[in-house]
């Protein structure tokens, strides 16, 4: 072999040998698993899926320049979850508002019963306190002709039956007023939720229409 077929030998296996060194390692099938675990989370589209590949494949892709689609890509889903709960809690602040009137008016109905339960005792107890001045009467009518003193004893017990009989009609007219602001109140709270659901259908039709 002459000196320039040495030479050319050498050079052959210097440039290779230079270029074994200088060789990077392969990191394509590193960058498409990548790729293929972000469009598997739904993190990429099906375009960006096969657009990513071709720039990996032709060496137009970098970790980092991947590692910020991943970032931008949660960042947008993030949003889109938080956009969604507000969505949500529309619903559940209509239904919040609606049974808080709802369980307005079943406390004024607990109210009400309780008011009418003394109302109708209070009304028993007059009933018989009635009775009881009227026997009182006669009693002390019959009396008179007879003995003054037991006469005068009926009068001031028919006084005491009288006192308490008129503390009972106040006591009574009292509940029978609060029984109607009961009543006043709850066709109120009834007139505000009635307001409300209609209020609410109508804003849900005019954004039925928008999407038309």
């Amino acid at each position: 072999m002459g000196c320039g077929g040495f030479h050319e030998l050498f050079r052959v296996y210097d440039s290779r040998n230079t270029g074994y060194n200088d060789r990077r390692p392969d990191d394509t099938q590193e960058k498409i698993s990548l790729i293929k675990r972000l469009y598997a989370e739904g993190r990429i589209g099906k375009d960006s899926y096969y657009s990513l590949k071709d720039r990996a494949y032709n060496g137009n892709l970098s970790f980092e320049q991947l590692m910020d689609i991943k970032e931008s890509s949660f960042n947008s889903r993030e949003n889109t979850s938080q956009d969604s709960e507000v969505k949500d809690d529309k619903p559940n602040n209509k239904n919040k508002s609606i049974n808080k009137y709802k369980e307005k008016i079943k406390e004024l109905k607990r109210s009400r019963e309780k008011v009418e339960s003394i109302r109708t005792k209070i009304q028993e107890r007059l009933n018989e306190l009635l009775q009881e001045k009227e026997k009182v009467e006669e009693m002390a009518e019959s009396m008179v002709s007879s003995s003054e003193e037991a006469a005068r004893e009926y009068i001031e017990k028919k006084l005491d039956l009288e006192e308490n009989i008129q503390v009972l009609k106040k006591r009574k007219k009292e509940l029978e007023k609060q029984i109607d602001e009961i009543d006043k109140t709850m066709k109120v709270v009834d007139t505000k939720m009635l307001d409300y659901e209609a209020v609410k259908l109508q804003e849900e039709l005019e954004n039925i229409k928008k999407d038309i």
